[in-house]
């Protein structure tokens, strides 16, 4: 069976590399950035099962990521999880329509419940 594909996108470096090397330890092929550059093609191209995605980043704001992804055939499909530690990080998620969200700091086993229900084993 291949691995299940996980793109996880922070500004925060500390965050992606702990994100990497837990989802890596889960069994999951991770690829993930801090600085989003042609981020929709990045995805697109490694098609991806998952996408993690900080709601506020420096930058480029995960906002208009997600609005992006939803938007463009190539990475439409793709569940999107969103986090973020503000306190109206849920209500903002759940406005962009996207298949989740998690509060930071979050548990590892909430993370790769959600990451579950969305990409069945």
């Amino acid at each position: 069976m291949a691995q299940k594909k996980v793109f996880v996108i922070d500004d925060d470096e500390a965050i992606v590399e702990a994100l990497t090397l837990c989802l890596s330890d889960g069994g999951y092929a991770v690829e993930a950035m801090h600085k989003p550059v042609n981020i929709v093609d990045r995805i697109a191209g490694y098609s991806p099962d998952i996408i993690l995605l900080d709601l506020f980043l420096a930058g480029e704001d995960g906002r208009h990521i997600a609005k992006a992804l939803k938007h463009d055939v190539r990475t439409a499909a793709i569940p999107v999880i969103m986090f973020s530690a503000h306190p109206a990080g849920k209500a903002e998620a759940a406005e962009l329509g996207v298949a989740g969200f998690l509060a930071k700091p979050f548990a590892l086993d909430e993370l790769f419940r959600v990451i579950r229900t969305h990409v069945p084993q």
